[in-house]
């Protein structure tokens, strides 16, 4: 499990990707700091529909707001052109 928060944790997935199968590695996120009790989680009705990480970009839209921008779009982009 790897959880510096993105882009980091996917660049050190793929620096690392020749040594485990890729099955082996699963980017966490913010986990370790929320279990930690170091960011609040999110209410349950956004944990049930799937919106915690619009949750945290309300708390901190500054430092996430570019950050999930741009990462969110590449992955839609992505995913329907494949």
């Amino acid at each position: 499990m790897i959880g510096l928060g993105c882009p980091k944790q996917e660049r050190s997935i793929a620096k690392s990707k020749h040594e485990f199968p890729p099955t082996c590695y699963l980017g966490i996120g913010a986990t370790f700091a929320s279990h930690a009790g170091e960011i609040d989680q999110a209410p349950p009705i956004f944990q049930k529909f799937g919106l915690e990480w619009l949750y945290r970009m309300c708390k901190e839209p500054r430092r996430l707001f570019r950050r999930y921008f741009t990462y969110n779009s590449l992955f839609v982009y992505y995913s329907l052109r494949s």
